[in-house]
């Protein structure tokens, strides 16, 4: 581990049902060298958005957090929750709210130094050295308040370990969805003062083809992302063409950084001719007022 303050290891989860029209999102971070444990988790449901967001110190329970709990058994992960969440739209007030999900991968790891050379990986030194992405398929059940929600879902996890500094990437795009429940895509594009960093993968449950090069167009509406369309280049020297468009969003103010804002957005994307559903996420310079 190395010693520099900001020096972090992540755990972040994501699902959508279609069919229930929610989506979740949760991330666990540690940063030792701070001794802080951060923990964020958002429900955006069809009408109203849920979340809760805290930090305490470290211990050495570092899947669990104020309420929030990633356990590994085998390839599967048990993702456990008990506690309030707060509608972000009103004034706070506890919602008393539970997870018990299972969430299972559908394609092997990809470790992103598989997509940059020598130069990508200097680039994006001070966001996360390690990193490694997974879809998969998501079932359990999830209760906010008087709603109860029998999950069946795909989501996009991933693990991260090296230096996070909110404040050195200039902005980035990380944009995952999945296909039925066979095939998944992630692009990761990371824009630095130096240069750009692309990475990702698209992948079914035999292999990852690491993508080394995205082209990408970001439509706005009043400075917001409101859709894209990209062509992510393969290591194998396939392409593979999406069009997006964001379907809910929630704002994320980032910590430490008070000119950067995390937009995390439900896409539905078309790939193939086939339709797919994912979470976009945007860092971006926060509007004016």
């Amino acid at each position: 581990m190395s010693q520099e303050l900001d020096w972090n290891e992540s755990y972040y989860f994501n699902l959508h049902d279609q069919g229930n029209g929610l989506t979740v999102f949760m991330r666990i971070g540690n940063k030792p060298n701070r001794d802080e444990k951060s923990v964020f988790l958002f429900a955006i449901e069809q009408d109203r958005i849920c979340g809760l967001r805290n930090a305490v110190k470290c211990d050495d329970d570092r899947k669990a957090c104020s309420g929030l709990r990633f356990e590994q058994d085998g390839d599967v992960w048990h993702i456990s929750f008990q506690g309030p969440l707060f509608d972000v739209a009103k004034e706070p007030a506890p919602i008393m709210s539970s997870m018990d999900l299972a969430w299972k991968p559908v394609n092997p790891v990809m470790d992103y130094h598989d997509c940059v050379d020598a130069k990508g990986a200097e680039l994006s030194s001070k966001t996360v050295s390690e990193h490694f992405e997974q879809f998969g398929t998501v079932s359990g059940r999830i209760v906010i308040g008087d709603r109860s929600y029998a999950v069946t879902a795909t989501g996009e996890r991933d693990m991260s370990e090296g230096v996070r500094d909110w404040g050195s990437p200039k902005m980035w795009m990380w944009l995952n969805s999945v296909y039925g429940t066979d095939v998944g895509f992630n692009a990761t594009k990371l824009c630095t003062e130096m240069g750009d960093v692309d990475a990702g993968y698209v992948g079914n449950k035999d292999s990852n083809d690491p993508v080394v090069k995205i082209d990408i167009e970001v439509g706005y509406e009043s400075g917001i992302p409101s859709s894209y369309t990209m062509r992510m280049h393969g290591k194998s020297g396939e392409e593979y063409a999406v069009e997006a468009r964001i379907l809910r969003k929630a704002f994320l103010p980032m910590q430490g950084s008070k000119d950067m804002l995390l937009v995390e957005a439900i896409s539905e994307t078309k790939m193939d001719g086939r339709t797919g559903y994912g979470i976009a996420e945007f860092l971006i310079p926060a509007p004016k007022q």
